[in-house]
């Protein structure tokens, strides 16, 4: 405005000058026209003036400004590893950075004035996820997300954006400012790590290796694969698919003629790789025209039938044994397996190898259990009647009818034995049952206290051959809903240790009952050497014994089938013992065991 009143003033300058040059006016208006003119030199010495203290004003700002479009235009080509934008209240892209042109492939010249609905893949677009999320943005002011984003050859990767929503002054919306950054490979790791902790909880040997397999292969899909097949050998060495998953049920058609067909070690993959016991990884591969190594195998049909854009395969080594193949099949153009894959693979599948074969050496154990279950229940029998011949041909020769001691006493010794061995026997099949989850409780009502004196009766001689004083001490009845004959099985395991460890000594049973807490306690003391401290945490562990001294022979299988018992039952049992000072076994039960319980749950080596 300063500049056009300068130059109306220069023309009315100009003209009045004109004026007095020619001279052909009055004098007074000649002297009209001078006074205009000096009029308008002051005006222009005005405006000349004003131009100067606008200038000096507002040239500071005007260079600031230039200043800040500068800076912002280095700080969005600087920063390379976030792409930064500017979208128009609508959507459109304003402004575009170096870092999102590196990010997505897409260009300023490309996307500026375009919709930002490019970035966005299809299914989310088509959901309006774009716009509601500038809705959300503008009504937060700031909105975090993560999801999927295009780039321009098509390809995806995985997007953590914030978008900021701009307002002026006033309070109107002006734009959003945009951040976005790749975190597919972090995301991937995250999720590769929580698939590694998925294995732990599904990869258990005791489901067998048929449930196994298939766990395997569902882990893997959808999550890192398309398809996933795991290959074993047979007994013939042939290589053959032992279990399969896929993502989209139309695969299934797809994929069982291919697999039917014979691998050969010499082509690449499952065959070969079991082996050679290496991984095969095809990164990128083109479903039109496959490698030249795998184009004619049976591989490289299922390829061909699945449209296969990335595949891995890895070996189960167990002990340096190659167990099998896992492969993983991939016909998203967004997941290629990389060195990254390999390594995970490559630790779920030691993982799936070590449970793969705890899982067949479980299953040869339970086969030997079952066994050893078989032939404890069949020696029974014979060895209950040999008890009954043992105990009446001792009660016969009584000193009147056989004076010599010497066979009154090799009875009494092969009764002793008989019955160790029907303990034997008896917790043999216990472990049996136990172990293979057959074994459950039989609750009845039933007093502990007569129990007791049941089972000490049954131990008067053995304890008479010990040197050792019997007594129970039980105040009344201890009635309870309990399994008698597992109960019973629990008490004698424990008065023969006690026997057998306190020779010589007093053996003390105890049954108390508590009313209040509804419970149970049944105590086994001897006053026999101790048990020390540190090795009393083994005591209730599977075949192990605690005692050097040869004379109190046995296999560490007592004491455990006890715990198991009384656990079974709900209960606990405990050990007190000082060397020296004897040892004494507590074992508390609830005074109602409401139902049958199955006791595999409750195993514990």
């Amino acid at each position: 405005m300063c500049l056009l009143a300068g130059l109306l003033l220069l023309v009315t300058l100009a003209s009045t000058a004109h004026t007095l040059a020619v001279g052909d006016t009055e004098p007074l208006h000649r002297a009209s026209d001078l006074r205009a003119l000096l009029a308008g030199l002051l005006g222009l010495g005005c405006v000349t003036a004003l131009m100067m203290v606008l200038r000096n004003a507002l040239g500071p700002m005007h260079a600031e400004r230039l200043q800040s479009e500068q800076r912002l235009h280095l700080f969005m080509d600087g920063v390379s590893d976030y792409a930064l934008c500017f979208l128009e209240p609508d959507g459109a892209v304003s402004c575009w950075s170096t870092g999102a042109e590196r990010l997505t492939g897409w260009t300023a010249t490309d996307i500026v004035g375009q919709g930002v609905e490019l970035l966005h893949t299809p299914d989310a677009v088509g959901r309006g996820q774009p716009a509601s999320y500038r809705e959300r943005a503008a009504r937060e002011r700031r909105l975090q997300s993560e999801g999927w984003r295009m780039r321009k050859d098509g390809s995806r990767f995985w997007a953590e954006t914030l978008l900021t929503a701009l307002y002026d002054e006033t309070g109107r919306l002006q734009g959003f400012a945009e951040v976005t950054r790749d975190i597919t490979e972090r995301r991937r790791t995250e999720r590769l790590q929580a698939l590694l902790a998925e294995a732990g909880r599904v990869l258990q040997p005791q489901a067998g290796a048929e449930s196994l397999g298939t766990a395997l292969t569902r882990l893997c899909v959808p999550e890192i694969a398309d398809a996933c097949v795991l290959y074993l050998p047979d007994e013939d060495g042939q290589v053959r698919p032992g279990a399969v998953s896929y993502a989209d049920a139309a695969l299934q058609g797809r994929l069982w003629e291919p697999l039917l067909r014979t691998l050969t070690a010499e082509e690449p993959g499952p065959a070969r790789v079991i082996h050679t016991g290496r991984a095969e990884r095809f990164e990128d591969v083109d479903p039109t025209r496959l490698p030249a190594s795998v184009s004619h195998s049976a591989y490289g049909e299922l390829w061909r039938a699945l449209g296969v854009r990335s595949a891995l395969s890895v070996p189960l080594v167990v002990d340096d044994r190659v167990l099998g193949a896992l492969c993983l099949l991939s016909t998203q153009p967004h997941r290629r397996y990389g060195a990254v894959d390999q390594a995970f693979l490559e630790e779920l599948s030691a993982r799936a190898a070590l449970a793969l074969d705890n899982a067949r050496l479980l299953a040869a154990t339970q086969g030997a259990l079952e066994l050893i279950g078989v032939a404890a229940h069949d020696l029974g029998n014979p060895l209950s009647s040999l008890q009954l011949r043992l105990r009446r041909l001792r009660l016969q020769c009584a000193p009147a009818h056989a004076p010599d001691p010497r066979l009154r006493e090799g009875l009494l010794l092969a009764e002793d034995e008989t019955k160790r061995l029907g303990r034997l026997v008896h917790n043999l099949l216990d472990l049996s049952r136990l172990s293979g989850g057959r074994l459950e409780l039989e609750s009845r009502p039933m007093d502990l206290s007569e129990l007791a004196h049941e089972v000490v009766a049954r131990h008067e001689d053995q304890a008479a051959a010990a040197g050792c004083a019997l007594t129970v001490h039980a105040r009344g009845a201890a009635p309870g809903r309990w399994d008698r004959q597992r109960l019973d099985r629990v008490l004698t395991n424990l008065l023969s240790n006690a026997l057998k460890f306190g020779r010589g000594q007093p053996v003390e049973v105890c049954v108390e009952v508590d009313p209040d807490a509804r419970r149970a306690r049944l105590v086994v003391r001897d006053h026999g050497a101790g048990i020390p401290q540190e090795d009393q945490p083994r005591l209730f562990a599977r075949f192990e014994r605690v005692t050097t001294d040869s004379r109190a022979p046995g296999f560490g299988l007592g004491l455990y089938i006890v715990r198991q018992l009384v656990e079974a039952h709900g209960g606990t049992i405990r050990v007190h013992s000082r060397p020296g000072e004897g040892a004494e076994f507590i074992v508390e039960l609830p005074a109602t065991l409401e139902a049958p319980v199955g006791v595999a749950s409750a195993i514990r080596a």
